[in-house]
């Protein structure tokens, strides 16, 4: 999908979403238009409404739900999909942007979903923005939250695809047409969005009664942590990762509850699948679903040692006309009806721990980067390491990043890239393994509505 379509779509989505979410919090009388906009920002109630929604249809998108989480583990060397063949594209690598296989329309998905969530997030700041109706105080919460999600949109964006357009503004007029920015140029609007929010967000959970799918400052400060790791940025990268390990809001808690909602080690969780009642999401619904679908890659399951609890824990074994697959499990449920209510973990403690300890290696703190994967290590049930070599400390924080952070987002796969083991890795384990895989093509739709976009290198 185009910048342009979003335009004949944006508003009924927005309003119908802040019904969805909202609850009855407030009735609107009808659907609201282009020309309307101004209407959505008079009044605190509608302009929360609006947030709200851009929010709902956001996190609840197949992007955000569950393919960040299968597709970039499928291209990486996490997860199979054995159902059929129709992602056989992805995980052998060989998606193509002329090809109309099931693989690519999904890596295509991808693109539509993210860029219609940044619409969504520009159509808040603006209206807020211009509006003279709201306090200052509710305008300033309402755009540093929707900052913080066009940060994490661009944040996914620039590493699925690398060089993408910065769109800022709503007007197709503008953004139609407008050529692919260089990644630094998207991490630095990243870093300034993030840096923004950080500054007027709340300091803790007590305005949702300690719901940790509240945004705050540290979910700032953590996502801000992992683009510092990503762009090298390695004391800065410390810096904010020690902010959000210091405050005293988080705590490493039991693996089986990582996925739990509101618990300890969360900074910041999306909502359920249906409601706030509901107890099970999207990856419960994928990935531990009644019947197979994924099953983990060999090469990851038989990564885990035999006394790392993660393997115990967090793979689940099941049998299904005669075949024995293995489902991540760290989201457990797939129905609604029960006790264990979940969300997914967007940030969370033990990340931050790991980027510390991957950023302190890269300043020579070898012992400071040792003691924070033991947290993480020990957690898991095995012994702390007593390394120290940095190559040998290196390839044992890979691991625990892997072993950690397995089916969540995507993490695997941006991190063999972002670390230049990308062709070591799959080179090795995919004999259709080619260095231009590393970054997904643009959609062909999307360069042929932009004559401006250019195709990532080799894909033309």
């Amino acid at each position: 999908m185009t910048t342009t379509m979003f335009k004949y779509i944006i508003a009924g989505m927005l309003v119908a979403g802040s019904l969805a979410s909202c609850e009855k919090m407030i009735e609107i009388p009808a659907p609201i238009s282009e020309t309307s906009s101004e209407r959505v920002f008079s009044s605190d109630k509608l302009a929360l409404a609006a947030l709200s929604g851009a929010m709902s249809n956001t996190v609840s998108s197949q992007a955000f739900a569950i393919n960040l989480t299968v597709v970039n583990g499928m291209a990486a060397d996490e997860l199979l999909y054995i159902a059929n063949s129709n992602y056989d594209e992805i995980a052998t690598n060989i998606y193509s942007p002329l090809s109309a296989a099931s693989g690519t329309s999904l890596v295509n998905s991808l693109w539509s979903d993210i860029y219609a969530g940044i619409y969504r997030f520009n159509s808040v700041i603006e209206g807020v923005t211009a509006s003279s109706a709201l306090k200052d105080s509710l305008k300033t919460q309402l755009i540093a939250n929707a900052k913080f999600m066009r940060g994490l949109c661009y944040f996914y964006l620039v590493n699925l695809y690398r060089d993408v357009p910065l769109v800022l503004k709503t007007d197709v007029n503008v953004t139609s047409l407008q050529p692919g920015n260089t990644a630094a140029e998207i991490y630095a609007q990243i870093i300034a969005d993030l840096k923004d929010a950080k500054e007027v967000l709340p300091a803790d959970f007590t305005s949702q009664s300690g719901s940790r799918t509240v945004i705050t400052k540290w979910a700032a400060g953590a996502l801000l942590a992992r683009v510092y790791l990503y762009t090298e940025q390695w004391q800065l990268a410390i810096d904010e990762a020690t902010n959000v390990i210091d405050n005293g809001l988080f705590a490493m808690g039991t693996l089986s509850n990582i996925s739990v909602k509101n618990n300890t080690e969360s900074i910041l969780q999306f909502g359920s699948y249906l409601s706030a009642t509901s107890g099970y999401t999207y990856m419960g619904l994928a990935l531990a679903a009644s019947y197979t679908q994924y099953t983990m890659a060999d090469t990851l399951r038989h990564s885990f040692t035999a006394d790392d609890q993660r393997g115990q824990q967090w793979i689940h074994t099941m049998t299904y006309n005669n075949v024995i697959s293995y489902q991540p499990y760290k989201y457990q449920n797939n129905t609604t009806g029960t006790t264990r209510l979940e969300a997914p973990a967007v940030l969370r403690l033990a990340e931050q721990y790991l980027i510390r300890a991957e950023a302190s290696l890269h300043l020579q703190l070898t012992d400071t980067a040792r003691a924070d994967m033991n947290i993480v290590r020990v957690r898991a049930g095995l012994g702390a390491s007593t390394s120290t070599d940095a190559a040998t400390l290196a390839l044992e924080i890979e691991s625990e990043r892997r072993h950690e952070l397995f089916a969540e987002y995507g993490l695997r796969w941006f991190d063999l890239r972002r670390t230049g083991r990308i062709n070591t890795v799959l080179g090795a384990l995919k004999s259709t393994w080619t260095a231009k895989a590393a970054y997904f093509p643009l959609p062909q739709s999307a360069i042929n509505a932009n004559p401006n976009l250019v195709q990532n290198p080799d894909y033309n």
